[in-house]
C-alpha cells in the first residue's frame, strides 16, 4: 500500500516508523503533544540514535599492480527514537518548506536534485544532464565528490545557516534543542546493543518486542556498559535521521547560489545531488571552475575527494565516458555501469545457489522447482505488480534514455538468469 505523502508538519511527525528502539512507538496524542510544543521540545531528552553499519564491497584496480582488489566501502547510517524521529520530522517539514519557498521560481530549484520531490526519477534527471550536453558540444563535464559529507558539516556554519533560513539572528530554543541533539549527537551501535541485552537478531526482524529494553535497562546495561558514544568534534551530524538531508541542503544553499551563478555566466550546467557535483562548460574555462569548486568547499570548510574527480570532453564524443546517477555517456550511447550489474549478477548467483542447495522435497518435486517462480520474480522483469527490481530498473533505463546498449545490456541479464536455473 502507498503511504500518502503528508501535507502538514503533523502528518510528517505521525507517519508510522516499524523498527525496534530504545523507545515504543508514541501515541497520536502523545505525539502531538510533543511535537507541537516548543516548550516540550526544549525540554525533550533525546535518545542516542542506534548505528548500523552498512558494508559494500567495491572492486578497484591497484595502481602498483593494476590487479583488480576488494575494498570495503562503510556507511554509518544512525536512526532516531521513535520520540526523537517524531520531532525532526516535524522540524524537518516546517524547514523544508521554508527552504522550497525560498529557491522556488529560481534555476536553483532545478539545480539542487537530492532530497526533494521534484517527480523525477534518477534516470530522468541523468538523462536530462546527456541531453544538454549533446546539445551543447563541445563542452567539459566535471564531476567533483565531497570527502565524508554528513560527517564534515561545520556545527557554527550549520547553525548559521539555519538561522538564516528562520530570518533570526539566532536559533530560536526549540530549534537550537533539536540542532544541539543532531551536533552533540550520542550514538550506540546496535551489534553492541543487541548483545548486552540479550536481544536476538530474529526477535527484532519479526517483532517479537516493542522495544530494545525498559528505561531501567538503558541505564544499567546500556550507559553504564558504555556503549554511548558522544560525537565531541565541531563538524559533522548523523546520517539517517529524517532532518540530516536538508540540512545538507540548507548548509549547502550558498555554495548552490554561487556555482550556479558563475556556471550560468559561463553558458554552462551546474547540478547538485547530495555530495555529487556535476558541472559542464566550455572548456576554456575549466581550470576557473575547478579554482572556484575547490575555493567555495573550502569556505565551508569541506574538502574534495582527489581521486575521484572525473574529467570529460565532449568534442562531440568522449573517450572516457561520464559516470552519473548510476548511468555512462560518452556523446554516443548511454549504458549502465559495469559495477552495479556486477553487484546484481553476485547477489542472483548466490540467490538462485541458495535455492538449489536445498535437498528437501515437497512430495517428489525439489523445493527448488517449486519456488523458481519466486527467483523469477526477484531476478526478472516479471515482479509482482507494484514491485521493482535492479531489472525492472534497467528495464526503464532503457525506456526513458531510448538507449539500444541499455537493451542489451538487459537482453544479457535475462539470458544469464535463465542460463543459471537451467544448469
Amino acid at each position: 500500500m502507498k503511504t500518502l505523502k503528508p501535507t502538514t508538519a503533523l502528518q510528517a511527525a505521525l507517519l508510522a516508523r516499524s523498527y525496534i528502539h530504545f523507545d515504543r512507538r508514541l501515541t497520536k496524542k502523545a505525539c502531538k503533544a510533543l511535537v507541537e510544543s516548543p516548550e516540550a521540545v526544549r525540554k525533550h531528552a533525546f535518545m542516542p540514535f542506534l548505528q548500523n553499519d552498512i558494508v559494500r564491497i567495491r572492486i578497484k584496480r591497484d595502481a602498483t599492480t593494476k590487479k583488480p582488489v576488494k575494498k570495503p566501502k562503510i556507511r554509518q547510517i544512525k536512526y532516531a527514537s521513535h520520540a526523537d524521529s517524531a520531532i525532526y520530522a516535524y522540524y524537518n517539514f516546517t524547514l523544508s518548506q521554508l527552504y522550497e519557498q525560498g529557491i522556488g521560481g529560481s534555476a536553483l530549484a532545478d539545480a539542487v536534485i537530492a532530497f526533494r520531490a521534484l517527480g523525477k526519477s534518477n534516470i530522468d534527471l541523468a538523462q536530462e544532464a546527456f541531453q544538454w550536453i549533446a546539445k551543447n558540444r563541445p563542452c567539459t563535464a566535471l564531476g567533483f565528490d565531497v570527502e565524508d559529507f554528513f560527517g564534515s558539516l561545520d556545527h557554527a556554519i550549520l547553525k548559521q545557516s539555519w538561522a538564516s533560513l528562520l530570518s533570526t539572528a539566532e536559533l530560536p530554543s526549540d530549534h537550537y534543542a533539536v540542532y544541539k541533539s543532531l551536533t552533540r549527537h550520542a550514538s550506540v551501535r546496535l551489534d553492541s546493543a543487541r548483545v548486552e541485552l540479550g536481544v536476538s537478531r530474529t526477535a527484532m526482524k519479526n517483532r517479537r518486542i516493542d522495544r530494545l529494553c525498559t528505561p531501567q535497562e538503558f541505564r544499567d546495561k546500556v550507559r553504564a556498559g558504555g556503549l554511548i558514544s558522544v560525537n565531541s568534534a565541531r563538524a559533522g551530524v548523523p546520517q539517517g535521521s529524517p532532518i540530516s538531508a536538508l540540512l545538507s541542503n540548507i548548509y549547502m544553499l550558498p555554495f548552490d547560489q554561487r556555482m550556479l551563478a558563475e556556471t550560468e555566466a559561463f553558458g554552462g550546467f551546474y547540478r547538485r545531488y547530495c555530495d555529487d557535483i556535476l558541472v559542464v562548460v566550455p572548456t576554456e574555462h575549466v581550470s576557473t571552475i575547478r579554482a572556484l569548486i575547490a575555493s567555495e568547499l573550502s569556505a565551508l570548510k569541506l574538502k574534495l575527494q582527489g581521486l575521484k574527480t572525473l574529467e570529460c570532453t565532449f568534442a562531440p564524443t568522449s573517450s572516457k565516458p561520464l559516470q552519473y546517477l548510476g548511468l555512462l555517456f560518452d556523446g554516443s550511447q548511454i549504458t549502465l555501469r559495469s559495477a552495479g550489474i556486477a553487484r546484481f549478477n553476485a547477489r542472483m548467483r548466490r540467490g538462485v545457489k541458495s535455492f538449489r542447495a536445498s535437498e528437501k522435497c515437497y512430495g517428489q518435486t525439489p523445493i527448488f522447482y517449486q519456488r523458481k517462480k519466486l527467483l523469477i520474480q526477484r531476478y526478472t522483469e516479471n515482479t509482482k505488480p507494484g514491485e521493482r527490481n535492479f531489472t525492472t530498473y534497467v528495464k526503464r533505463a532503457a525506456k526513458t534514455t531510448g538507449s539500444a546498449a541499455i537493451r542489451r545490456q538487459l537482453r544479457r541479464q535475462g539470458r544469464r538468469f535463465s542460463k543459471l536455473v537451467r544448469d
